[in-house]
């Protein structure tokens, strides 16, 4: 289990340091910093596994393990470190996570500094991670682009941080005919080939299925099963042939064989995925989720209460508090702005976010509140936080959480 997080100079995370706990859920107003821990941490964790077709890091820790990665594909585009940096120019970026077991794994990204004819090139980041814990220290200090291609991580202390996702669910890609990419469909992270996934599940994994149409039901009630179908679908590509010597693009028409679901509930028909509420979409992504094969030891959600009414949130936090006790590796971390899910929670499980005057954020966990001996008796989660506010955050003495 992941036990803290630590990130510097990342994006409004200036220098902040959070508590993690199997359960732990972010409150606090719009643009605080809730998201880019979520963002912090699942980077952290693609660090480790994530492949790249070109640039590489390689890792020599002091026992003497070779250790590689690739950085150019994670670490471009809208994560390109220059976006990612906090407002100032800072030298640095520092991302790090701690297991329960005291293992740290912090990876400092290092910014190139403005010359005389302006900004450095992107492509002269370097790379330093390391891992520091009671079995030792792995280190190593790369450029963005290394000359030789090598294995990714197999070291058992890297590969334990390797377990996170995070899931910023759009139901309409849920919704969507899919085709399958692999053998092994999987559910992306957005929610596209949901659809594939589930078809999957109920020829290779029928228990897991049936265990997310259960808790399903009970979220939604009245679900009785999820039924998969094929659907063909026409699709147009370019394909080029020579004509003449000549290189000539033309279309080509094709029918591909997809997926699509529908619920059926125990009166009337079944409803197809586009008709259903969002709610009962992003919470059948969820559990899909977290019921999959070999699913991630860490899951990380944006706004969990999202499309959902009071009564099913309760449900759902009662579905999610069943697997933590059923599956002791699972960790889940959220987001939230609905004070009725938050009390359903006990106060420790809440840490509170808010932006100082130079928009730094700041976190703190909900009992750190000076006179939260004075309010927790009598006072539930959700009530308690709406009362407190998150102005609070800011004036709390001391370094972050």
């Amino acid at each position: 289990m992941i036990d803290q997080v630590h990130f510097e100079n990342f994006k409004s995370l200036k220098n902040v340091s959070i508590e993690l706990g199997r359960l732990t859920v972010l409150v606090g107003p719009n643009g605080c910093g809730k998201s880019s821990v979520l963002q912090g941490i699942q980077l952290l964790s693609q660090a480790v596994i994530q492949p790249a077709p070109d640039s590489r890091i390689v890792i020599v820790p002091r026992d003497g393990l070779a250790v590689a990665h690739r950085f150019s594909a994670l670490f471009s585009g809208l994560s390109e470190p220059e976006r990612l940096a906090s407002p100032g120019r800072p030298t640095s970026i520092k991302l790090s996570m701690r297991n329960s077991i005291g293992d740290e794994l912090t990876l400092t990204i290092l910014l190139p500094g403005p010359s005389a004819e302006g900004p450095s090139r992107a492509d002269v980041h370097s790379f330093e991670m390391v891992v520091d814990g009671p079995s030792g220290h792995l280190s190593a200090n790369a450029p963005r682009i290394a000359a030789e291609d090598t294995a990714l991580p197999t070291h058992p202390r890297v590969k334990q941080f390797a377990s996170a996702v995070y899931l910023n669910l759009n139901a309409n890609k849920m919704c969507r005919t899919s085709v399958p990419e692999t053998e092994t469909p999987r559910m992306h992270s957005d929610g596209g080939h949901l659809a594939s996934t589930l078809a999957w599940m109920k020829g290779a994994a029928e228990d897991e299925l049936a265990q997310i149409t259960l808790d399903l039901a009970k979220v939604v009630p009245g679900v009785k099963r999820i039924r998969t179908l094929r659907e063909r679908l026409p699709r147009r590509r370019m394909e080029k042939v020579n004509v003449d010597g000549q290189p000539v693009w033309r279309p080509v028409d094709e029918t591909l064989l997809g997926d699509r679901f529908e619920i059926e509930f125990d009166e009337g028909p079944s409803i197809p995925a586009d008709l259903l509420s969002e709610g009962t979409v992003l919470a059948l992504g969820l559990l899909t989720k977290l019921h999959e094969p070999e699913r991630p030891r860490l899951v990380l959600l944006d706004d969990i209460d999202r499309g959902l009414h009071i009564e099913a949130q309760a449900k759902l936090v009662q579905v999610l508090r069943n697997l933590l006790g059923a599956e002791p590796d699972l960790q889940i971390v959220c987001t939230t702005h609905s004070p009725y899910l938050l009390d359903l929670l006990d106060p420790s499980e809440v840490r509170v976010l808010a932006l100082e005057g130079d928009r730094h954020t700041r976190a703190v966990a909900l009992t750190a509140h000076p006179e939260f001996d004075k309010w927790k008796f009598g006072t539930q989660t959700g009530e308690l936080w709406a009362a407190l506010g998150s102005a609070w955050v800011t004036a709390v003495p001391g370094s972050p959480e």
